[in-house]
């Protein structure tokens, strides 16, 4: 068992600051803390917890202010509130002392997603009808932002979590509802999407356009992986399942992929390499490789009689794309947040950064940026999850919008905070290089922006080339 001793580095926001501050709702702190060895088992599993980072009770700064939360011009119900508060203060609490560390060590966030587990937040998608919370889309990317603030890592990692098991969620076979769903509910299943094939047996393939999904072929018992190797795995080998973004022999050859769900146990799996990325350090996003059969009955919406609309499309993109805006969108109020704080901070000179006129007018420009942002992404959310969405437009949208504006307030606050933040004094720094996955991991933005291109402007049938529709 571990203590934690915590080293404040930011002061609450006090009532009396510049207007346009004083409804930031914490002031985020950096806790050095020792935490659990990595694991390279490969199973997230319920069982027992004493290895876990044990956390003292959190001091009253690192408590979210419940009296004027951060503005939110989209407006939000009740029950929608209520889960934001919630979150930011299971965060604030069990999740931002150890992102720190998490970052320093590139440590996979097992504590922190068990903190989250245990809060019922691993199936949060799941319906009402087969025994789960069933919040909305709007309530996710809330839920998502407010990890994100506190440790992007964990918030990745976690919503990859929540892109894995978002289809299955939704249209499972009464198998699979057996065999995911009931663990799921349980705590007993976190997932993980590989994504990203570089059709090399040494993984350094690379192609000009955007690259395909291998065709697993039928056999004896299912669906044969023979040396599928996926280039980044978020959660790779601390997942307990694996969705597999694949083709079907026989099956759909153009347009979005199919989904494979299956256990960790029931292939053979190897990771490539040490993650040692740039940013979002905690995420363990190696390369897999993948062997084995499995049975064709774990393919999602096999069920379903209306195969016109891909799975992927109409029950995992919405989710996926969300919450990826969610997750960036959190670095950058994350950021701003401890930016107001700090800023706040009066020197023995008597003066704070926030008296500087270019200052203000930074924080000035960025609360507009996140705010545009966030409403973007809380419309689109709100357009899901009524059914008025006629396309991934609005997504993707709000997906490039917080990204881009989670790298531009990162880096102002980088200038802003000199070499203070340059130092690495105050975690800027970690903001600043975990903003930077949304412009090229994932679902990228220039893979983003050439779809919003064609779904703006679509070709004619007679000149009409190959789907460009997001694979993976």
């Amino acid at each position: 068992m571990y203590g934690v001793k915590a080293t404040v580095i930011a002061s609450d926001v006090i009532p009396d600051c510049p207007s346009g501050l004083d409804s930031v709702t914490m002031a985020l702190a950096v806790a050095m803390v020792a935490v659990e060895p990595r694991h390279h088992g490969g199973t997230t599993t319920r069982g027992s917890r004493n290895n876990d980072t044990v956390l003292d009770p959190p001091p009253s700064w690192m408590l979210l202010r419940k009296q004027r939360m951060c503005m939110n011009y989209f407006p939000l119900t009740t029950a929608q509130q209520a889960w934001k508060e919630r979150t930011a203060e299971l965060s604030a609490r069990d999740i931002g002392p150890r992102a720190a560390e998490y970052d320093h060590k590139a440590a996979f966030p097992q504590a922190s997603l068990y903190a989250l587990r245990d809060a019922g937040l691993w199936s949060i998608r799941v319906p009402q009808q087969y025994g789960g919370l069933g919040l909305d889309l709007v309530t996710t990317c809330l839920i998502v932002e407010e990890v994100a603030k506190q440790c992007p890592s964990t918030a990745m990692c976690y919503k990859m979590h929540l892109e894995a098991v978002e289809a299955i969620s939704h249209i499972p076979t009464a198998y699979q509802r057996q065999r995911y769903i009931e663990p799921l509910l349980r705590g007993e299943m976190f997932a993980a999407a590989p994504g990203g094939e570089p059709h090399g047996k040494t993984g350094d393939d690379w192609t000009p356009v955007r690259q395909k999904v291998s065709t697993l072929p039928r056999v004896a018992g299912g669906l044969l992986l023979d040396h599928v190797r996926k280039s980044y795995v978020t959660s790779a080998g601390h997942a307990t399942h694996y969705v597999m973004f694949c083709r079907v022999e026989g099956g759909r050859t153009e347009g979005p992929p199919e989904l494979l769900m299956f256990k960790h146990d029931e292939v053979e799996w190897e990771t490539i390499g040490v993650w040692n990325g740039l940013g979002l350090r905690g995420n363990c996003s190696v390369p897999m490789i993948f062997n084995g059969v499995v049975p064709e009955a774990n393919l999602v919406g096999i069920e379903l009689e209306d195969t016109s609309v891909p799975v992927m499309t109409k029950y995992m993109a919405p989710c996926q794309i969300l919450t990826y805006g969610a997750a960036y969108l959190g670095i950058a109020s994350g950021a701003f947040a401890l930016a107001c704080a700090e800023g706040d901070k009066r020197f023995p000179s008597g003066g704070r950064r926030l008296d500087n006129p270019i200052n203000q007018r930074r924080m000035a420009e960025m609360s507009v940026q996140i705010e545009a942002a966030r409403a973007l992404l809380h419309a689109a959310a709100a357009m899901a999850d009524a059914g008025r969405a006629t396309s991934v437009l609005p997504f993707l949208q709000a997906k490039v919008v917080c990204s881009e504006v989670g790298v531009r307030v990162t880096t102002e606050l980088m200038t802003m905070f000199g070499g203070t933040a340059f130092a690495g004094r105050l975690p800027f720094e970690r903001y600043f290089r975990d903003a930077r996955a949304g412009l090229v991991m994932g679902l990228a933005n220039d893979v983003a922006y050439e779809t919003i291109g064609t779904l703006l402007f679509p070709a004619h049938e007679s000149d009409a080339g190959p789907s460009r529709a997001p694979t993976s």
